[in-house]
């Protein structure tokens, strides 16, 4: 199942942006977006920008002057995120892998990846990469999810479609939830020749109006969705309807509020 991992096609980027992004990405794209600093008519790269909910706030929150240049591997996602913006608005759409970048050494200010890095097959190629397009005393900008101790409503929906689908449960959630480990991703950062590295944790909550949000966000805004449809595609909106149920009697069927927690790191390079 893993070449499903970073599928996020057809309808599974609209879902994603409608139910996921006030749910759990919003605050946190805020967050990343005011940590940077690119000097005066610099340039920014973003890789894995998915549906443009971080790019929106990094246009936001830096100078117009600023190029802005956002990437990302599935032409679905960013066609969703280019709808955000005016064609004024300093800022270009590239589809790339954050694994083989198409720009040139020593060429951007900083660079910015919200909640992607956890899904790259080669992390440290990909740190390598960030690196060797950003110029010296650039920096690396990213978050990470913590573990699903710490994301009350993603550890709801796991248990509950494993326990539907014990047989076969799809482990997308692993990937997203199941890099956390601090020590090991500085380690990486040293190794891509990253240091001073500054890590914060950031606890939050997720707040809704309906748990059918919830269940609608993890369950068809995910390439989890698509390795459900593989294994049991009959099940997919009992499977939407379980979660519901799941959400609503832990955490209420309306204004629905739980914990989660992220940690983003900002790691610098000189050259």
């Amino acid at each position: 199942m893993a070449e499903s991992h970073s599928a996020f096609i057809g309808e599974i980027p609209r879902n994603y942006e409608k139910y996921l992004g006030p749910l759990i990405f919003s605050e946190y794209a805020e967050d990343l977006a005011n940590r940077i600093t690119v000097p005066k008519g610099g340039s920014l790269l973003e890789t894995a920008a998915g549906t443009g909910m971080a790019t929106r706030q990094l246009r936001d929150s830096i100078s117009q002057d600023v190029r802005i240049v956002a990437t990302d591997l599935n032409e679905d996602m960013l066609n969703v995120a280019k709808k955000k913006f005016e064609g004024s608005e300093n800022i270009e759409f590239q589809i790339a892998n954050a694994l083989d970048l198409p720009f040139d050494d020593v060429t951007f200010d900083a660079v910015a990846c919200q909640f992607s890095v956890m899904f790259f097959p080669d992390k440290l190629l990909s740190l390598q990469e960030a690196a060797r397009v950003l110029k010296p005393g650039g920096k690396f900008y990213f978050n990470i999810w913590d573990s699903f101790e710490h994301n009350q409503l993603i550890q709801t929906v796991n248990k509950t479609i494993t326990e539907y689908l014990p047989e076969n449960p799809p482990d997308f959630y692993n990937v997203p939830y199941g890099y956390y480990e601090i020590d090991v991703i500085k380690n990486l950062l040293f190794e891509a020749g990253f240091a001073d590295i500054e890590i914060a944790v950031l606890p939050r909550f997720s707040v809704t109006e309906e748990a059918r949000d919830v269940a609608m966000g993890y369950v068809m805004g995910t390439p989890a969705r698509l390795q459900i449809e593989q294994c049991a595609p009959e099940s997919l909106s009992k499977i939407v309807d379980a979660v519901e149920h799941a959400v609503g009697t832990e955490f209420g069927y309306k204004s629905v509020k739980a914990k989660m927690q992220a940690m983003v790191f900002t790691a610098h390079y000189s050259g």
